[in-house]
């Protein structure tokens, strides 16, 4: 606009110069200014938003590393729970008791055990009969169940607490009926220290326990 003012209204000189500067640097300068500042923001956008999607992509592999953590935690765990528990059996089902009738081994020794106990407890004092078991058997219950008591103690020192109540639930489930019997009976009728480890974990507690411990009290 500036030239055509001139090519109409007159000549254009040199001495025309130095105003026709200061008109395009004023118009200029400003859109540069402002274009500068508009780049300016964007960049800072563009990093703002860099930083955030880094920020979230550490986070989403850090869940990720926590959630593989915990797995490879839990199936330590599990592992260990469930040698314990074959190991335990595996003496349960070595274990030999030694009676006028004849020798019992596993199961039918446990099952041949509460059997005794459960025919002569109405007539005799139920500490001193578990004494009596306890000494004709050669300590089997106290061995067998001081076996078992480590399991318990392993749940109790290792296992996560919102998970601690189901592998009570799946251990229990592995023990022999006969020895959850006895177990009653030895923590109504005496005071093995091993017992506390079950007592931790509320063994005897449990709907279907808390029935074999009113029945040997």
């Amino acid at each position: 606009m500036y030239w055509i003012y001139f090519h109409i209204v007159g000549e254009f000189t040199k001495s025309d110069l130095g105003p026709l500067g200061d008109f395009i640097g004023g118009n200029i300068n400003p859109l540069l200014t402002f274009i500068s500042t508009i780049l300016l923001i964007e960049t800072v956008i563009i990093q703002r938003k860099a930083a955030i999607d880094s920020k979230q992509s550490e986070n989403e592999a850090r869940n990720t590393i926590k959630q593989q953590s915990d797995l490879a935690a839990k199936q330590s765990f599990e592992s260990s729970l469930f040698n314990l528990l074959n190991l335990c059996l595996s003496e349960y089902k070595n274990t030999s008791i030694a009676l006028q009738s004849g020798t019992y081994s596993g199961n039918q020794a446990f099952t041949r055990y509460i059997d005794i106990y459960e025919k002569l407890m109405k007539a005799h004092n139920k500490k001193n009969l578990l004494d009596k078991l306890e000494e004709v058997s050669s300590d089997a219950l106290f061995d067998t169940l001081k076996n078992f008591s480590t399991v318990f103690k392993f749940i109790k020192n290792y296992s996560p607490i919102e998970e601690a109540d189901n592998y009570i639930s799946i251990t229990l489930t592995m023990i022999p009926t006969s020895l959850i019997q006895l177990l009653c009976v030895a923590r109504n009728h005496s005071s093995w220290p091993i017992l506390t480890n079950f007592d931790d974990c509320g063994v005897f507690n449990r709907p279907g326990v808390k029935n074999y411990m009113a029945y040997y009290r």
